[in-house]
């Protein structure tokens, strides 16, 4: 006797939730009922329990060849009524072309006679192995005995369990697995009708997952008819026989660009109408391509592809024959070409490069199969006049005709051309010494007729840096007088060194042209043999040496109070004069001068030496000054002063309004008054000299006569 198969070895978890199920549901049924102490209800159906499970890969094979292995109950007897009803749902599903299980079972029954325990999956491929197949389909029957002795308990209804699981031969993987859980309710008789029923609906779903995931080809479907294939411009036409609508309901066109390659689909389905043009665009020009369809029915199946069929595309339009270019134009370069004779071609496409290998970029596409020229102007709104392509630089240009349907050709030939280069630099520049803070420039004019000024540059070094100064308009402009600017203006006794460039209409500058130099004039030198004159009357004299230079306009004296402070302009001489004196000055005030020269252009010399004086000083105080009193008179006497230029002295008693006494010549003075008793006397004197400067009285002198 033949061990039975272990298929409880195999069964999963999900068993075991699927029979918790039944029970709960079971128990449910039976505590839902208001009368279940009275009298068991009536067992009522329920529906099965269907789990699915397709394995992703499923869908990467296509299995010709399956055989339904008989059904088992426990693992060791075979189930006939089971099989018949699980051959007929299989073969509704129109997936397999599938053996009669009878044909196996006497292989079934010799495995089932071995002392060999084997798993279901062993079973399966050792069957596949044997009977040549690529899938085997096997199934089991696992009535819940225990399970079922608790539910008779509590509703009377037996429980039965089927897994059915299609094997992949080659690597013993399940393919799809099926598990249905459904109550034996019915009478003996009407289980076959049942089973029927349940398998039907098991397939369905079944066929539902699998198209869900991609498993949709059916070795049981018709390959569709291709009557005729075309290729077009960058696009395939198939024309295909359409089947009768319950076959396919629509057609899916797969490509791939090599035969052994993976098929993809070329966009949605089409749908079965008459007439059935398949269509692929955005191809390659003169590309072979390979094609199958497929036909989809209304549950989502397809037929097997059939082998692929190739598909080339037309090519593209012939290239033009005959570009030129020419150049010589400033930033342009005009192209043209003999047009196509091609009819479909609409454009050409024009491509540049800077070197003849490439890359070559696209610049222009020309409109109309009859235009034959083009001008480069390096930019593609093409507005500005000249263009803005590099001076004198080669290009290199080839074009492509494009046809009605954007296919363009080959490239033509290479052509090049040379953009005019920048101007010649200018010639014959000159520079002018000796002008009063300007050097004039001077140049011969430029005969290129594109040139429309120049760009003057100076430098303080013959080395440079040269900077940029001016821009002076108009090719025929030859002179420029360089004065500086407001904030730097040129420098006296200081050479300057020049260029110029040309500058055309596109701003672009020549070469330097040569470098010239000039120097400034000098200012006049500093004033010297300044002398000044001090102790005179509220005035100093000045007086200085002529300076050496032709062309003094005149001298400016300046004046101040301190040595670093001589701000103050006071005269304006004329070049011949060499002396000047500065009058209503303060007394005995010290006073500071300096003298420069100016030229008649305005240059100011250097500033001469700082020289000083000090106005006259009043005289000093009048000192030792005594009276002696006789009886008509006091006579009063003093020091004389040491000034040479006094004139008198002034006699004074102090008071504020009547105080002078009188005026005397000689340092003594006769005050006629009688001396009383209790008289008292006070006398004070100052010297004025001949100027009418006043010294400070002297210290006063009091005399009193007692009573």
């Amino acid at each position: 006797m033949t061990k039975p198969v272990n298929h409880h070895k195999n069964r999963t978890g999900r068993d075991r939730k699927l029979l918790c199920h039944v029970i709960i549901w079971a128990i449910i049924a039976l505590f839902a009922s208001p009368a279940w102490a009275d009298k068991p209800p009536a067992p009522k159906k329920k529906p099965p329990v269907i789990n699915v499970q397709v394995s992703p890969n499923a869908r990467l094979t296509i299995y010709k060849s399956v055989i339904l292995l008989p059904a088992l109950t426990d693992g060791t007897i075979i189930d006939r009524p089971l099989t018949t009803a699980l051959f007929r749902a299989l073969d509704d599903l129109h997936k397999y072309h599938i053996l009669q299980p009878e044909n196996v079972e006497p292989w079934l029954k010799k495995q089932l006679q071995s002392d060999e325990e084997l798993s279901m999956a062993e079973l399966a491929h050792r069957a596949g192995i044997d009977l040549r197949a690529s899938a085997i389909i096997t199934a089991e029957a696992h009535p819940r005995q225990k399970i079922g002795e608790l539910l008779v308990r509590l509703d009377s209804t037996p429980v039965t369990a089927w897994n059915i699981v299609m094997w992949d031969t080659r690597n013993r993987q399940p393919v799809w697995k099926l598990a249905v859980s459904h109550q034996d309710v019915g009478p003996e008789p009407e289980k076959a009708q049942e089973t029927t029923a349940i398998l039907q609906q098991a397939m369905s779903t079944l066929k539902k997952e699998m198209v869900a995931r991609g498993d949709i080809f059916s070795t049981r479907l018709p390959r569709p008819e291709v009557l005729s294939t075309q290729g077009d411009i960058r696009s395939v036409r198939i024309v295909l026989q359409p089947d009768p609508p319950h076959i396919f309901s629509r057609y899916q066109l797969l490509r791939a660009e090599d035969p052994k390659a993976v098929f993809r689909p070329t966009g949605p389905p089409v749908a079965n109408k008459t007439p059935l043009i398949l269509a692929d665009h955005g191809l390659r020009d003169a590309a072979s391509y390979y094609y199958t369809v497929i036909g989809i029915n209304n549950d989502g199946q397809a037929n097997v592809p059939a082998p692929p069929f190739a598909i080339t595309t037309t090519g593209a339009p012939s290239p033009v024959r005959s570009l030129h270019a020419a150049g010589g134009g400033l930033r342009h370069i005009r192209l043209f070409w003999e047009p196509s004779q091609d009819p479909t071609v609409k454009e050409y496409v024009i491509y540049r490069s800077p070197d003849p290998d490439g890359p070559f970029k696209k610049i222009a596409i020309v409109s109309g199969r009859d235009q034959q020229t083009y001008v480069d102007k390096g930019q593609p709104s093409g507005y500005s006049r000249y263009g803005e392509l590099a001076d004198n630089s080669r290009y290199y240009y080839i074009i492509r005709t494009r046809n009605i349907v954007g296919v363009t050709s080959e490239d033509s030939q290479i052509v090049s051309a040379i953009t005019k280069g920048v101007p010649q630099p200018p010639t014959n520049l000159q520079a002018i010494d000796r002008q009063p803070k300007k050097i004039p420039l001077t140049w011969a004019a430029s005969h290129d007729p594109d040139v429309v000024g120049y760009a003057i540059f100076r430098a303080k070094t013959p080395k440079g840096p040269f900077r940029q100064i001016e821009y002076v308009s108009g090719r025929e402009n030859q002179q420029y007088v360089d004065d500086g600017s407001w904030e730097h203006p040129l420098q006296n006794d200081t050479t300057y060194w020049y260029r110029l460039r040309a500058v055309n209409v596109v701003e672009a500058q020549s070469p330097d042209s040569g470098t010239v130099s000039a120097i400034t004039k000098a200012a006049p030198q500093a004033v010297i043999g300044v002398g000044a004159v001090d102790g005179l009357f509220r005035k100093i004299r000045l007086s200085w040496q002529p300076n050496p230079e032709p062309d003094i306009d005149h001298y400016e004296i300046y004046r101040g109070t301190i040595a670093d402070d001589i701000r103050t302009k006071i005269a304006t001489i004329g070049p011949k004069e060499t002396t000047y004196t500065d009058t209503g000055l303060a007394d005995s005030r010290t006073y500071w001068y300096r003298i420069r020269a100016v030229d008649r252009d305005g240059l100011t010399g250097a500033w001469s030496t700082a020289v000083h004086a000090t106005t006259k000083h009043p005289p000093v105080q009048p000192k030792g000054l005594k009276a002696i009193v006789g009886p008509n008179g006091i006579l009063l006497s003093w020091k004389k002063n040491p000034e040479p230029d006094i004139d008198h002295y002034e006699i004074s008693s102090g008071g504020f309004l009547s105080g002078r006494l009188g005026d005397s010549q000689k340092p003594q003075f006769f005050y006629p008054h009688s001396v009383k008793p209790g008289s008292k006397f006070k006398f004070l004197v100052r010297a004025v000299d001949q100027d009418g400067l006043k010294s400070p009285y002297s210290e006063p002198l009091v005399i009193m006569r007692p009573e």
